[in-house]
């Protein structure tokens, strides 16, 4: 796959560098309409269904689902993408119909107002710093794929694209918070939209047309294209047996599971004007993303009917190259255009989520009852911290789909067993909690090492012959680890809880201000009210 110097590489930069000034000045217009942390934090509490769900669309419709969900289902077909964009839109629809009417009806600032009201300030601590470690991978994917774009169309280093992204995101997300995410949320969407449905008839064309593409579907690992769960002798993703249930259900429930109790999605809910908004916006996020969401996976199917000969670096440049060669440069400066918006409006909402976890929360704990002004202060500045370390952590790991990824496997073996019980169990406890967040970590990572002598053996002459392929062998011990990881949390939470009712009497179910927060009507679907 020849990727040279693109001849209308200054069209597309172009097109980038306005849309990123673009970006910025939508900051420095939101950050007029700032006033106090609530402001920068959840809008206000003030946004409307049109507004939350684009946003919620555009911030899980990440680089991962569109280059790196491309290059998966090149690889391994429909099985390599369960994690997102299926697991993903099972997220959305989940969540909008168990968690945000209640989450909502709390009126609190960040998740982790949650965790401290339920289950006290350890609790609070402990799950601050889990969240800031997830979004943290999540804005380094981000980030990657960003770089990755700059490289192929003007031949500067990875690195050099890596700082630019990360500069302007920092920029636009600073100065605006939450009403400019959802702003240049809203735009990055419609590009976004715009740019895949441009790109998808191409594609398509080249292969003869949908029949000829549904007849030929295949992919580098020869599994059943369009399977959606373990196949045959194949199993998923080539494990059989036990093993190919447990990976197939650590994909599902990476994202699927392991996104609810995530910052940026739980932002939304609470920046949304009332309940119905929090509930709605979230089903038609998840129908939204679903139907675009598999474009780039039949791009990714579509390249190996194309060219079923590159190699496993190269499947992450899938999409540039599609640009390049079946695009007239306009359009192919509009997909990259949608490109960037998908993952800066990913990546912005992150460093928010950071920016709030740290700022808003994180002071309390140094420094109890500090002003709107210190917490708004220090908020902001979190973001550029924040924007650093992710920074580094995308000039390391180089990838985006398992970058992505892992991110919310660690709340999903962490945080999700605590989150879902504090709404629905009562005799849930702050010591419970804290051993289901301790134990499901560390039984995630000692089972890793359990199974890394299987995925070893698995990945044996992926790359060159008898050798093996370490980053895919490390990769996959870490998601069968998941499940079990995720069992052990909910296994401690229960027994330890019990255990310690008498010591740890469990705290209510209470609001931001302390009221009590009554779990009823807390189904996302709505009747109409009697006469």
């Amino acid at each position: 796959m020849e990727l040279g110097a693109y001849p209308y590489a200054n069209w597309v930069l172009a097109v980038l560098a306005v849309y990123l000034a673009g970006m910025v000045f939508i900051g420095w217009w939101a950050s007029r309409r700032i006033k106090d942390v609530a402001d920068y934090v959840v809008a206000g509490r003030r946004m409307g269904l049109l507004w939350i769900s684009g946003s919620l669309f555009a911030t899980w419709f990440c680089a991962g689902t569109l280059m790196g969900a491309t290059a998966n289902a090149y690889l391994f077909g429909n099985q390599g993408v369960i994690f997102d964009p299926w697991g993903a839109a099972l997220c959305l629809a989940l969540a909008g119909f168990f968690f945000v009417r209640i989450m909502r009806r709390g009126r609190f600032i960040t998740l982790v107002d949650f965790f401290e009201m339920r289950y006290g300030r350890g609790m609070g601590l402990a799950s601050t710093i889990v969240l800031i470690i997830a979004e943290i991978g999540w804005v380094g994917a981000q980030l990657v794929a960003f770089g990755t774009i700059i490289q192929i169309f003007s031949g500067l280093p990875l690195w050099v694209g890596i700082v630019i992204s990360t500069v302007v995101l920092v920029a636009y997300t600073y100065l605006g918070g939450m009403w400019a995410d959802t702003l240049t949320d809203i735009i990055q969407m419609a590009i976004l939209a715009v740019g895949v449905i441009v790109m998808l008839p191409a594609a398509i064309s080249h292969v003869g047309g949908w029949s000829s593409f549904f007849a030929n579907a295949g992919n580098w690992a020869e599994l059943p294209p369009f399977a959606m769960g373990p196949a045959g002798e194949s199993g998923y993703l080539g494990y059989t047996g036990l093993l190919g249930w447990i990976y197939y259900l650590a994909a599902w429930m990476s994202i699927g599971l392991g996104s609810i109790p995530a910052q940026d999605f739980m932002q939304r809910a609470l920046s949304s004007k009332d309940e119905k908004v929090a509930v709605y916006s979230s089903y038609i996020a998840a129908v939204g993303y679903i139907v675009i969401g598999l474009i780039p996976v039949a791009l990714g199917m579509a390249m190996f009917i194309i060219n079923p000969d590159l190699t496993v670096p190269e499947t992450e440049m899938i999409l540039p190259w599609m640009a390049m060669n079946f695009l007239h440069p306009i359009l192919a400066s509009v997909f990259v255009a949608a490109a960037v918006a998908a993952l800066m409006s990913s990546g912005d909402s992150a460093l928010l989520a950071i920016g709030s976890l740290a700022g808003y929360n994180g002071l309390r704990y140094f420094k109890p009852n500090p002003s709107e002004r210190e917490s708004l202060w220090v908020t902001r500045i979190i973001v550029p911290i924040a924007a650093v370390a992710s920074l580094l952590l995308a000039l390391y790991a180089e990838t985006i789909y398992r970058l992505m990824v892992i991110a919310w496997t660690v709340i999903l073996v962490g945080l999700f067993a605590p989150y879902a019980a504090a709404y629905f169990w009562k005799k849930a406890n702050s010591t419970g909690a804290m051993a289901a967040l301790l134990g499901g970590f560390a039984s995630w990572v000692g089972l890793i090492f359990y199974y890394l002598p299987t995925t070893m053996e698995m990945n044996v002459g992926v790359i060159e012959e008898g050798v093996v392929y370490m980053d895919w062998a490390i990769w996959d011990a870490v998601y069968l680890a998941s499940v079990p990881g995720f069992v052990v949390s909910v296994v401690l939470l229960v027994f330890v809880s019990l255990l310690t009712q008498r010591r740890d009497p469990p705290r209510p179910l209470t609001d931001i201000d302390g009221n009590p927060l009554p779990v009823k009507d807390w189904l996302g679907i709505f009747r109409r009210q009697a006469a």
